[in-house]
């Protein structure tokens, strides 16, 4: 006789055929303990937990609670490297919102749950009727009476189990409001997350040398991507909650089909959420491209409702373009410039947002800057911007950032420190402005000579991820191409959770049963997001790691 243990403090509202139609997940694990005939099952219960008796299978409760959803389905629990999404979170946890580690014991404990201090549990007075299930079993036990299945005369039935387990009182999270809910997508540092990116894609066209090597990455199957269908439930899930800016990332996520129907359906459900603020970030979706192919695509994009874009951009030399990306293009990509431009004017007056102009501009070109190769072109990026562009794109110099196969060393690193002094050995002044309240960006603009009566509207910014993180602030969270949540850039993959799985093993059940299940996960994941650098001290450490994903399967 094997047996299947669940301590009944943290056990499901519901077991056997309840669970099963309740959560699929337990689908693959109950139903051949509970498809036995009647005679052929036992049950023991105490006041910690309840045994069903079966001669089919068995499974620890480490194992049951382990169970969610992955390829194998029963992960051991000990293995505290393994991610959220192949570590089922109890009822309890996901409803009280707390993700912790788990014991090296077979019970399962968190900051929320019951403890015991003398005969009685802190808590219960919350929950009377777990109380007096308790007191009741207490006094069975005083009483000598024996409830073990496999020794009385009367056996439970499992309708009985489930009823007795849909007693216990639990407490709930209400997921289906929208921004008043802040409480799902805020960690435990107190950051609300109202930014969303999502990579449409995993390919990409150039083979840049800061994001992976030369022979590219090894790419998910088709099947393992997400669908147009549920990147939008995502959408929706997330902007429910909170969220009032999305970028659309890569890989190229201009190689994704049905592009702009997507960026149509996102646009539709930012704007009709509610969350839309004054700020001049809220409501906005962008997209960030090479921008070889963009040119092809920008009208549709803008016209089904897309407001910025984000250009990829490392040199301004054909030779080193081609070096860099190990592919040819850089007319394309200074053209796809020059039709962002007249295509934002054309649909919003100006290019820049914010009143009469004054604000970031639409487009932005994103330069990564390495020792060495580069770093002799800042100066020419920055009067590029007015000489070339009129100052209607601003510029961004990025800190070179490791991931995995990117060959990332620091003999080819520039801080924030050495960029600014690299531009103004060459000439250029710039003044500092001020910088948005979650803005990764240090905004400067080119201080012009007083007797020069036109000013520069562009600005310079510094993304300066390495050397003065701005994470104490951070407000993103991002969705791989193959859908898994990634609360950190630098994340490593143990961190990671599959939204995917989630949706396809619930995708036969109610809607809103389905979302309260993503947001527990979604939640239990945030609150697991570490404070500064995916838990690294410094760039060394992130590449000492090697434990992320290529740059272009994270999507940036």
């Amino acid at each position: 006789m094997r047996s299947i243990t669940i301590p009944t403090m943290y056990m499901h509202r519901a077991v056997g055929a309840h669970l099963s139609r309740r959560h699929g997940l337990w689908s693959s694990i109950l139903p051949r303990a509970l498809s036995a005939t009647a005679s052929s099952v036992g049950a023991q219960i105490s006041n910690t937990s309840i045994t069903l008796s079966t001669s089919t299978t068995s499974f620890t409760s480490r194992q049951l609670y382990s169970s969610y959803p992955t390829p194998s389905m029963l992960i051991p629990l000990h293995d505290r490297t393994s991610s959220l999404g192949s570590s089922i979170l109890s009822e309890r946890q996901f409803s009280t919102a707390v993700a912790k580690d788990y014991s090296t014991d077979d019970e399962i404990y968190d900051n929320s749950s019951p403890q015991k201090v003398g005969d009685e549990y802190r808590g219960d007075e919350q929950m009377p009727r777990l109380k007096a299930l308790r007191e009741r079993l207490r006094l069975d036990k005083h009483q000598g009476s024996n409830i073990n299945i496999q020794q009385s005369v009367q056996q439970p039935s499992v309708q009985s189990l489930e009823n007795t387990a849909q007693s216990l009182e639990e407490p709930v999270i209400d997921y289906s409001t929208n921004v008043a809910n802040q409480s799902l997508l805020t960690d435990t540092h107190g950051r609300h997350h109202n930014y969303l990116r999502i990579s449409l894609s995993e390919r990409c066209n150039l083979r840049c040398q800061y994001c992976m090597p030369p022979e590219g990455v090894p790419l998910s199957h088709g099947s393992k991507l997400l669908t147009d269908e549920e990147i939008k439930r995502l959408v929706q899930i997330f902007v429910k909650n909170g969220v009032n800016k999305v970028r659309l990332t890569g890989g190229e996520p201009l190689l994704r089909p049905n592009l702009i129907p997507l960026v149509r359906s996102i646009s539709d459900t930012l704007h009709t959420s509610g969350n839309i603020s004054s700020d001049a970030e809220s409501g906005l979706i962008g997209i960030t491209t090479n921008g070889i192919s963009l040119s092809r695509h920008i009208e549709g994009l803008v016209d089904a409702g897309l407001t910025g874009v984000n250009i990829s951009l490392d040199t301004l030399r054909a030779d080193r373009f081609q070096e860099i990306t190990r592919r040819n293009g850089l007319d394309k990509v200074m053209r796809a410039i020059e039709d962002c431009i007249r295509v934002f004017k054309e649909k919003y007056g100006d290019v820049r947002v914010g009143p009469n102009g004054t604000g970031g501009s639409r487009v932005k070109i994103n330069n990564v800057v390495m020792n060495g190769f580069n770093d002799d072109e800042l100066a020419d990026f920055v009067r590029m911007a007015d000489d070339r562009f009129g100052g209607d794109v601003d510029i961004r110099f990025i800190e070179w950032m490791p991931f995995n196969d990117n060959g990332w060393n620091k003999s080819r690193f520039l801080s924030y420190e050495d960029i600014m002094k690299a531009i103004s050995s060459d000439g250029m002044q710039l003044e500092r402005i001020g910088d948005g309240p979650n803005d990764t960006t240090k905004w400067w603009t080119v201080k012009t000579p007083e007797q020069d009566t036109k000013s520069s509207k562009s600005r310079v910014g510094f993304i300066t991820s390495m050397t003065e993180h701005f994470c104490s602030s951070c407000n993103r969270l991002r969705i791989t191409a193959d859908g898994k949540i990634k609360t950190c850039l630098f994340g490593s993959n143990e961190k990671e959770v599959s939204l995917r799985d989630i949706m396809r093993s619930h995708e036969h059940e109610d809607q809103n049963l389905q979302e309260e299940v993503l947001g527990r996960v979604i939640h239990a994941a945030v609150q697991k997001k570490t404070f500064s650098l995916g838990g690294h001290a410094n760039a060394a450490d992130i590449a000492k790691a090697a434990n992320n994903r290529p740059m272009t399967l994270i999507g940036g």
